[in-house]
């Protein structure tokens, strides 16, 4: 006989997990609606879920009890389709390995006798799901993974599953605090947190560098390039360079309500943050490099921690376990971003910050299944997994706890430049990327540090420009 604790946990689980599958997810004309599955209609079922309310915020749902009742779910709603659930998962490329073998344990754990789950994993950059998934939402991935900055655009245009108090709760109750607010738009939850490390600092070889070096860029310059080495930091990645402009004071600030996009970089301050840029500039290939070229960021710093021609790189965790392996991890320091000299001031330089998190498709043929599936790569045991495996560090408050994650330098990095971080979700909006804020640092590329003061301010009014004629477009 059913206990009366699984009989509750069942009734709970059914209509929570139901209700927050179903939420927002009606049918678009090849979305194929939402499922049959319904919630109980008796009166004592739903009193008994009404009462049980309150337990959701307890429920494991890596218990037993609980993947039991989830794969009857699973299995209802497989039967709309003859027993075999398809679903299409989107992660960045150097993700998709991980995300394969996660995948196969999700399906090891809740695939239900007789059914069949076929998961099919593309590489699309976080950076650029939030577009693709608003140009044609029914034909998007079932779950993908992205960066927290373009959560309201897909809230708003309703392209993103509701998740429901089910998992609401779960996600609340096991993850930090700012992870879980970047998760939700006026108090509703559309996102699983996976990782909280979505910015940059300072990796360096303990062997080229000391700790007194670390707090400014010319020493660093001067100490590497006596050594044939470098400083890695890509100036015309607009995701780098513009710690620039928020250190020497620009507002660059995103209104998600209106849309509007601001970036105060053709003023004396933006000017201020390009002669910073210049003057590491004229050190290119003698103690600072700016460029991977074709190899990209990862490669570039991987490959140079290994060769020898670099002896410190600004980037994040991601770069972790490459620089371990290569230089060897008692070797591999972290610190939050050095100074840089201002005309003749010298100023911490800032960087983004965020998460990247993870959501269902609204279209999704499979919501429960979706559903699950997402929170199940963004749970203790995947966090962990993806630390050990790809270096990123978790938003699980119990996996932030574990002893290898809390010894990492790269995690009092992070916490150290916390203070001289802006939350990318709050600072810009998708269509900032497009309006081409890395041309600044191309051109001193370019010049070699020598660009001039009037091609500074010309770039930068185009740049401005290109801000201003996305607010218009936004607006209508």
């Amino acid at each position: 006989m059913v206990s009366k604790t699984k009989r509750v946990l069942a009734l709970v689980l059914t209509a929570m997990i139901s209700a927050s599958a179903l939420a927002g997810c009606g049918g678009g004309s090849s979305g194929g609606g939402s499922t049959t599955t319904s919630t109980p209609t008796n009166s004592t079922a739903n009193n008994t879920a009404s009462n049980s309310g309150n337990q959701a915020a307890e429920l494991d749902l890596d218990s037993d009890s609980s993947v039991d009742i989830i794969k009857e779910r699973i299995k209802k709603e497989a039967e709309t389709s003859g027993g075999e659930i398809k679903l299409e998962v989107w992660c960045s490329g150097d993700d998709k390995k991980f995300e394969t073998t996660r995948i196969k344990a999700f399906k090891d754990k809740y695939t239900p006798d007789g059914v069949k789950i076929v998961v099919n994993i593309s590489a699309v950059g976080e950076d650029k799901v939030g577009g693709k998934v608003l140009e044609k939402p029914e034909e998007a991935a079932d779950v993908f993974n992205f960066a927290d900055d373009q959560l309201t655009g897909l809230a708003e245009s309703k392209a993103i599953a509701d998740l429901g108090d089910m998992f609401q709760n779960n996600i609340k109750k096991n993850n930090t605090e700012e992870s879980v607010s970047v998760c939700s738009v006026n108090d509703v939850f559309y996102a699983f947190p996976r990782t909280s490390d979505n910015g940059y600092f300072m990796y360096y070889d303990k062997r080229d560098l000391d700790e007194a070096d670390l707090d400014d860029m010319d020493t660093i310059i001067s100490k590497l390039g006596a050594k044939n080495k470098n400083i890695y930091l890509p100036l015309g990645n607009a995701w780098y360079n513009c710690g620039f402009f928020f250190a020497a004071g620009c507002d660059i600030s995103y209104d998600a309500k209106t849309k509007q996009q601001t970036a105060t970089f053709n003023t004396p301050e933006g000017y201020k943050a390009a002669r910073a840029m210049n003057h590491l500039a004229l050190n290119l290939h003698k103690g600072f490099e700016c460029d991977a070229g074709s190899l990209g960021d990862n490669v570039f710093v991987a490959d140079g921690f290994k060769n020898g021609t670099l002896g410190a790189a600004v980037i994040g965790t991601w770069a972790g376990p490459d620089i371990k392996k290569n230089i060897g991890a008692e070797y591999v320091g972290a610190a939050k971003l050095p100074k840089v000299d201002m005309d003749g001031e010298k100023v911490q330089l800032h960087s983004f910050s965020g998460y990247k998190i993870v959501g269902v498709n609204k279209f999704t043929k499979y919501p429960i299944t979706s559903k699950v599936l997402a929170y199940f790569l963004t749970n203790k045991e995947s966090q962990l997994e993806r630390y050990k495996t790809r270096g990123l560090i978790p938003t699980n408050k119990e996996a932030l706890e574990d002893s290898d994650v809390k010894a990492d330098p790269a995690l009092k990095a992070i916490q150290d430049q916390k203070e001289f971080s802006h939350p990318q979700g709050a600072s810009v909006g998708t269509s900032f990327w497009s309006c081409s804020p890395g041309t600044i640092g191309t051109k001193i590329k370019d010049a070699e540090g020598n660009l001039p003061e009037d091609k500074i301010e010309e770039i930068l009014n185009s740049v401005v420009a290109q801000i201003e004629s996305s607010n218009k477009s936004n607006a209508t």
